[in-house]
């Protein structure tokens, strides 16, 4: 495998396909010398980015295995390339932003559900994905506050309708600064840290690791936390596709899984608990492969059971709206939020 688990291109392009097997108990045959069942085979899209790090956990520690799962997956670069595979049952499931792609399937009707939460900025302090500055732009004073940055070019992620471009708007919004007063670059997170280095933008929305990577480089420095600008915002989640989730108990199974991984990253990367053994997974998966911007960087907030802010999605839809990436009237997000293979998941781990 390489940068993550088992890569593989699908049919629907770009989007990541994982296969997923047999249920659980199949793997074996009983005294009577039955044939075990064959694999159910499952699709999901996720990033490889280093925030599926709860993921890779889980796959190689073989839960999903346990599980009667058999998983293998190919990259893509954002979560709006996930959306039409889903609408149409070639994608069963994938992790990806609420973007407003996702938002305009809702609108046509596409019953695509959206199961569990995948990450949010917390409420207090937390720098996961913060907006940073050119380091020069920083120690010399020359942005200090939001309103600096009129004049300025800023990488907002992969493009519109999507978190990383909200968040920035809400920023700007806050301090005054029109749209037409900055220039917004569409860019990948690694592309926006090369050209923070190569001072081609100055400033730019990072998730982490790559915020202390990018420090400990001496690139970049945080301007302000994702906290510091819309706290509780809900960042991923994960959606399954109608057919899917038809499927309660191959999709609980799953969710079992995932939420395993979940807590094993909080409980490595917050508490640290068996920390060593969790940053040797993710070091020879993820891109990041240095151990120490594993150990110093700022983890990712994951809710243990599962729980995604419906109200939180609703309110981004709404700005999304407003930003004119939103086709008719926004959806309403309690109709798509399906909780039943999380509290299932629940109460076959205990609640956290």
């Amino acid at each position: 495998m390489r940068a993550g688990m088992r890569h593989k291109r699908a049919l629907v392009g770009a989007v990541l396909t994982v296969v997923l097997g047999s249920a659980v108990g199949a793997a074996s045959s009983d005294a009577a010398g039955q044939t075990p069942a064959p694999p159910t085979k499952v699709k999901l899209g996720v990033s490889g980015r280093p925030d599926q790090a709860a993921l890779e956990l889980a796959f190689h520690r073989g839960y999903f295995t346990e599980l009667g799962l058999d998983i293998e997956t190919v990259p893509a670069t954002s979560g709006n390339e996930f959306v039409a595979p889903l609408a149409t049952n070639q994608l069963d499931v994938a992790s990806g932003a609420p973007t407003a792609a996702l938002l305009n399937a809702l609108n046509r009707k596409i019953d695509i559900r959206i199961v569990a939460d995948f990450a949010h900025i917390a409420r207090d302090d937390d720098g996961a994905v913060s907006i940073v500055l050119r380091k020069d732009l920083a120690d010399s004073g020359a942005v200090r506050t939001i309103a600096d940055l009129k004049g300025r070019v800023i990488a907002a992620g992969n493009g519109r309708g999507q978190v990383a471009n909200l968040v920035v708007h809400v920023m700007l919004t806050r301090g005054n600064v029109a749209p037409s007063e900055v220039t917004i670059r569409g860019m990948n997170f690694s592309d926006a840290l090369a050209a923070l280095a190569t001072k081609n933008i100055d400033a730019a929305f990072l998730v982490e690791p790559l915020v202390t990577q990018g420090q400990a480089k001496d690139i970049e420095r945080i301007f302000l936390k994702g906290s510091d600008i819309r706290p509780g915002t809900e960042l991923s989640v994960l959606v399954y596709s109608p057919e899917f989730a038809k499927k309660t108990d191959t999709a609980t199974k799953f969710m079992i899984g995932y939420l395993r991984g979940v807590r094993d990253y909080h409980d490595a990367l917050f508490l640290k608990k068996n920390r060593d053994a969790a940053i040797d997974i993710l070091t020879q998966y993820l891109p990041v492969k240095d151990r120490k911007i594993w150990e110093d960087s700022m983890p990712q907030h994951t809710d243990l059971n599962g729980q995604v802010d419906g109200e939180d999605i609703q309110r981004q839809g709404a700005i999304y709206k407003e930003l004119g990436d939103i086709v008719g009237d926004v959806p309403d997000i309690s109709k798509f939020i399906d909780r039943q293979f999380a509290n299932a998941a629940v109460e076959k781990l205990g609640k956290r």
